[in-house]
């Protein structure tokens, strides 16, 4: 039994084992430099476990056998060929666990399904990133004591995870037996694919090198310190792959132990990994009491931007918290190692790639809350774009080529047995809007100058090659949008407009940041840009590709329904069907604004959300903006909330994997985009408010070109503040404004 508790923390009441693994995705705690799913200090189970940290990525055997039930699956989207090739593929590594902790009572070990739990209560508070567990445990012989647990990753030291667990008998005096350490006995996809090179115990402390050993072959170290109770006598612990030390305590009113774990990759450092964590544990003051104070102030002022506050719907407000909460520890605050999982860093599923959601999804969240993180997201493109333009060459063409599914090299990594990804050319415009978004979100002209305008060069360049002049205009064949249930259209109306508007922003772009094209290669992008092919029916509608239109509004069913891991709720023969997976004309009103005129929103709104079949996470959030929009307010409070509570409520009943990073993004965003109806196309600013009449007031802070700005909107007004930084002119409703100190506009 779990849910939000009087303080809005995310609290569990009842143990239950059937939860452990989804509530080990709730309750990660992580920093963006790694991420460390709630499994027990005392017993990680497999599927449960979970330790990884950002680009730490290894090849691994997946064992995949799906097979084709109907006439969809097989022409459109199995490659049966390509399943009997495909073996290998990238993942991120499920590292070593080194939260262990085990507590003997008694000669007893404590664990939850042992003897009778009488309270118990385990909570993770999104306002400071600690997850907290206090248990009141009888072991079966009436002999009771209460064990709490705590534990985060460092903010305030990326590479620094901390423990604290404190034993307490209530009614007996039995020897007290504490272990502290790692286990190594972990494996991703099934398969042990790390290898201990060395394993020290020394003074209680421990020292672990390890590697993974298939492709990348990439080195990792932890330095495990431990603060037992003093004075007592301590050994060596070795069990089962577990190793660490011991200690056997005296009889007293409690025991304490604090541990801190000091964790480096090849990836952090030049030098040896060896060197590196050592070092950082030589440096680091072991009080625990200091680094949770140090922890959650650099918590707080990073988290403080990106908290929302709901007044009148304290459910709404704490779920919002908490989705804001695990967007924040997903992404890299320091470095572009990597950019942002599907999953975050909460667990294995999609292997921790790099998809377009990361562009369109995540990367709004942190240009209006993190600029300097957002700008990290995209550095992981621009240091991967050599690699791409080798992608475009091998391809035939001109140009850069991102890999759809991205690991660290920028190879493209899709699953080479599903058809659909490799066509989801769309990528190479998601990642020019994001450069596109970060400058007129930023006014960063060094950057774009420096990096942003030859990623979109390059992007361009790929585009020219991939059109094609047929019907005296400039088509875009054979692509798979968004909607990944209707692979091989023509003309994806997501696809075509997103291209035309990198084009039109590039050169516009050039001019502004005077950036040199050839006078040829100039001409040839506006020649492409004029006569792109922008499908809409003269009635405004936007076909979502070439004959959407003409295809049933109704989906027949054929076969089992073998394949539904690939998202789909029904075994449909979706080619023959308007039914589709997720929003892709949508996007381009809402977290694609590309600038459509909107005389026709509604009418596009009304029929693609009845078409729609949400079974991608990707959708709610799309969903809740356009319904804020067009003023549906009680459809906004449904598709708001499944934003917040797609892994909470379990919705497509795949939380243990990892929680849907991109949906959970999409919460602050509803708020911002939706209610508020924020807009940045251009560089210029402008909302266009939604009230809700489920909320009595929402405030937010969002930052633009240098700017602090608190929005508040509720009882009949909305209001901005100038928080930090210079005035800016803006609108609201249309009518201009120059914000200097505070406005505040009544909304009739």
């Amino acid at each position: 039994m779990y849910g939000l508790d009087g303080a809005g923390k995310v609290c569990e009441s009842v143990y239950d084992i059937a939860d452990e693994p989804l509530l080990a995705a709730l309750f990660t705690t992580g920093n963006g430099y790694m991420g460390v799913r709630g499994s027990f200090e005392e017993y990680a189970s497999q599927r449960v476990q979970g330790a990884f940290v950002r680009g730490y990525i290894d090849e691994i055997i997946e064992v995949c056998e799906p097979f084709a039930d109907n006439e969809y699956m097989k022409k459109y989207y199995l490659d049966e060929d390509g399943l009997k090739r495909f073996e290998r593929q990238e993942s991120c590594v499920n590292m070593p666990d080194f939260t262990m902790v085990r507590v003997e009572i008694g000669g007893k070990t404590f664990f939850p399904w042992e003897g009778e739990i009488k309270e118990w209560s385990r909570t993770l508070d999104p306002a400071s990133a600690v997850l907290h567990r206090k248990v009141l445990w009888d072991d079966g012989d009436g002999n009771v004591t209460e064990l709490t647990f705590e534990r985060f990753a460092s903010f305030a030291c990326d590479n620094l995870f901390c423990q604290r667990v404190v034993v307490k008998p209530v009614n007996h005096s039995l020897p007290v037996r504490i272990v502290s350490g790692a286990d190594t006995a972990v494996k991703t996809g099934g398969q042990f694919i790390t290898a201990v090179s060395e394993e020290v115990e020394k003074d209680g402390d421990v020292f672990i090198e390890f590697a993974a050993v298939n492709k990348y072959k990439y080195k990792a170290a932890y330095a495990v310190k431990n603060v037992f109770p003093a004075g007592e006598s301590q050994q060596t612990y070795r069990e089962c792959g577990r190793v660490g030390a011991a200690v056997l305590c005296s009889p007293a009113k409690s025991y304490v132990l604090e541990k801190f774990v000091f964790i480096g990759t090849e990836r952090d450092t030049d030098g040896a990994v060896r060197e590196f964590v050592n070092a950082l544990a030589r440096k680091t003051e072991l009080d625990y009491a200091e680094q949770k104070r140090l922890h959650i102030g650099a918590y707080a002022e990073y988290f403080k931007p990106m908290d929302v506050k709901i007044e009148g719907d304290a459910e709404a407000d704490g779920w919002l918290r908490f989705a804001s909460y695990h967007t924040a520890i997903s992404a890299c605050r320091r470095d572009s190692v990597h950019g942002v999982a599907a999953k975050g860093l909460t667990g294995e599923r999609y292997n921790q790639f790099v998809w377009w959601d990361c562009e369109i999804h995540q990367l709004p969240y942190f240009l209006l809350t993190a600029p300097e993180t957002a700008k990290n997201l995209l550095m992981y493109r621009v240091e991967r774009l050599k690699q791409s333009k080798e992608n475009a060459r091998q391809a035939g063409c001109k140009g850069a080529k991102y890999a759809f599914c991205s690991s660290v090299t920028g190879e493209e990594r899709v699953w080479g047995y599903v058809r659909h990804p490799f066509m989801q050319e769309h990528i190479n415009s998601d990642i020019p809007m994001g450069m596109i978004n970060y400058y007129d979100c930023t006014a960063d002209a060094e950057f774009m100058q420096k990096h942003g305008m030859e990623v979109m060069r390059e992007c361009v360049l790929y585009w020219l090659c991939r059109v094609t002049y047929k019907n005296d205009r400039y088509e875009i064949l054979r692509v798979t949008g968004t909607d990944e249930h209707h692979p091989y259209v023509d003309n994806d109306a997501y696809t075509n407009y997103c291209v035309q508007y990198v084009f039109s922003r590039f050169l516009s772009l050039c001019d502004e940041l005077d950036y040199k094209v050839e006078k040829a290669e100039k001409a040839e992008i506006e020649k492409v840009r004029d006569k792109l092919y922008l499908p809409v029916t003269d009635g405004g509608m936007i076909p979502q590709f070439d004959g959407y239109f003409d295809l049933s509004r109704g989906l027949k069913e054929s076969g089992k329904g073998t394949l539904k891991q690939f998202q789909m709720k029904k075994s449909g023969l979706y080619h023959l069907s308007q039914v589709i997976k997720q929003p892709d004309v949508m996007l381009l009103y809402t977290l694609a604004d590309v600038g459509l005129d909107r005389s026709h929103y509604a009418e596009n709104w009304d029929y693609y959300e009845r078409m729609c079949e949400t079974s991608s996470s990707l959708t709610f959030p799309v969903h809740a903006i356009a319904s804020a929009h067009n003023r549906r307010m009680l459809s906004f409070y449904n598709y708001f909330m499944d934003t917040l509570k797609i892994d909470v409520d379990d919705i497509h009943g795949v939380g243990w994997q990892g929680v849907h990073s991109g949906c959970l993004a999409g919460g602050y965003l509803s708020v911002v985009y939706g209610l508020f109806g924020m807009r940045t196309a251009g560089g210029k600013l402008g909302f266009l408010p939604n009230p809700s009449p489920d909320f009595e007031k929402v405030s937010a802070t969002v930052k633009f070109k240098g700017r602090e700005i608190s929005v508040r909107m509720g009882g009949g007004e909305f209001s901005l503040k100038l928080v930090s930084g210079k005035s800016i002119k803006l609108t609201v409703r249309g009518r201009e404004f120059e914000l200097t100190d505070s406005i505040k506009v009544k909304l009739g």
